[in-house]
């Protein structure tokens, strides 16, 4: 028997087709405008305060420099102040084209000239010691000079401050929109339940009970008590609806999933700002010191006899002090990422190139490898270092993880959109050891996390880093049966 809608039926149907498109329509366009005001934030807020960090970490790298060069009279220091000075005025240009407040833009023309003070004093200190006025020098280096530096970095902290309460004012602002939202999504709920019993009653009386009836027709015909099938028409309107609904939902279903990794990457952005913040700060209270315990070596080296033994305590002082030195700067280097340098890579090419380059390793671990790496011609913009070191990261982790031997797999495959163009490329690295601890999953990209104890926890927050500036996301998961499972998503070059 074949059925067919009636036109009430139909019209109920249309109905419920136009609510769910506006209630899809409303979602997308609200996905996109929250979208839009995190980019804003990242625009105005994050990238300014991620400027003023910057001038502050390139003022804290000039401190103790000229102090150094009183010391031992080395033309290095002088030629790494003149590096830092360049790199200073870099960053103050950066901080005014990101400045957004009459108040942002006053303490940079200040710190303008407090810098440029600054430099005087310091061509003014080794003149004198040029002259060999040590006494002048000194108290030019520890008077003005220091009193200059000092308002100049509280001037950069000032900057941080009006960042941060600006991006507090944002967030509140997005707070109270989606409070609004919420309000009209949950009336627009309302109305679909409404209409939802409306159409069940219309579906009760037009569909349902014909249907029945037909079912008793058909029983009273054959005289039998089975009933094997009733055949609806194929291809009729109900079979569009369902197709064009379940694309509605996937789309949305999307749209979600991406939303939430923008937010989560938003949250960890600002947790690095934050973590920038604390570096440089974490600079300043350890070089103070650190200069002063140096200055007072050197001049207590100069005073006393020395024979073969203290020589050699002394000398191991000074190899700890710049060891010190080099953790601060590993540290700031962190904090301070370079910047991509994007071209259109072959992403499969890449991929391939690395595992080519581990596969001693990996093989030396006993692990079976199975790679399923397509790209299609399909190329990405991006940093091909960058992304090298992504992979390597996984990778290697991977081997660490199956100290025994195991399964790893590689696979990637294209995401397409609903006119069927290519979007995104995904990238899954599938491992069988010994997964990621239950209580650092949900952290396992944040800096200083990590699953091993000999670990630094900085491995998997660069590579989540590199991606997100990358405009992709990844995500870790732990399978169901063993080992984990870490998936990146790219997007694909346009045009």
């Amino acid at each position: 028997m074949k059925l067919r809608i009636q036109p009430r039926v139909l019209t109920g149907f249309v109905i419920m087709i136009f609510l769910i498109l506006v209630l899809c329509v409303f979602a997308v366009l609200y996905t996109n405008r929250l979208q839009e005001n995190s980019a804003r934030i990242l625009d105005e807020n994050v990238y300014s305060l991620k400027a003023a960090e910057e001038l502050e970490i390139a003022l804290l790298d000039m401190k103790g420099l000229t102090a150094y060069f009183i010391l031992d009279g080395e033309q290095k220091w002088l030629d790494l102040f003149n590096e830092k000075k360049r790199s200073f005025r870099t960053w103050l240009a950066e901080a005014r084209g990101k400045a957004h407040t009459s108040a942002e833009e006053t303490l940079l023309d200040s710190i303008e000239v407090q810098f440029q003070q600054y430099l005087e004093n310091h061509t003014q200190v080794v003149q004198y010691y040029h002259h060999k006025n040590f006494n002048a020098a000194h108290i030019l280096l520890i008077g003005k000079m220091r009193d200059t530096f000092n308002q100049i970095y509280e001037k950069c902290e000032e900057i941080l401050t009006i960042n941060e309460k600006l991006m507090i004012e944002s967030g509140n602002i997005m707070a109270s929109e989606n409070r609004v939202v919420n309000i009209i999504m949950y009336g627009i709920g309302i109305a679909g339940i409404i209409l939802g019993i409306s159409l069940g009653i219309i579906l009760a009386r037009s569909i349902t009970h014909p249907i029945y009836n037909l079912v008793l027709k058909v029983k009273s015909a054959t005289g039998s008590d089975l009933i094997e099938k009733v055949d609806i028409s194929p291809e009729t309107e109900l079979e569009h609806l369902d197709k064009y609904v379940r694309d509605l939902i996937e789309k949305i279903q999307l749209a979600n999933r991406d939303l939430e990794h923008s937010q989560s990457m938003l949250l960890r952005s600002e947790k690095l700002a934050a973590l920038g913040k604390v570096a440089s700060g974490l600079a300043h209270e350890i070089r103070n010191p650190l200069t002063a315990i140096k200055m007072l070596i050197y001049s207590l080296k100069k005073e006393v006899k020395l024979n073969s033994d203290t020589e050699k305590d002394f000398e191991i002082i000074f190899n700890e002090i710049d060891r010190m030195e080099n953790f601060l700067q590993n540290f700031l280097d962190f904090a301070r990422p370079r910047n991509p340098n994007y071209d259109q890579i072959n992403i499969a090419d890449t991929l391939q190139q690395t595992i080519l380059l581990l596969t001693p390793q990996i093989r030396a671990a006993n692990i079976r490898l199975s790679d399923d790496i397509r790209s299609d011609g399909i190329k990405i913009f991006a940093d091909r270092e960058q992304l090298r070191q992504v992979f390597i990261n996984i990778i290697l982790n991977a081997v660490q993880a199956m100290a025994n031997g195991g399964l790893f797999e590689i696979s990637t495959r294209l995401l397409y959109d609903l006119a069927g163009s290519p979007t995104d490329i995904q990238i899954v690295f599938n491992d069988t050891g010994s997964g990621i601890p239950p209580d650092i999953i949900g952290s396992i990209f944040d800096p200083f996390i990590t699953g091993r104890k000999d670990g630094t926890g900085l491995g998997l927050s660069i590579v989540h880093r590199i991606i997100s500036n990358h405009g992709g996301w990844i995500d870790a998961v732990n399978n169901p049966e063993k080992g984990a499972c870490f998936t990146i998503k790219l997007p694909v070059s346009k045009g």
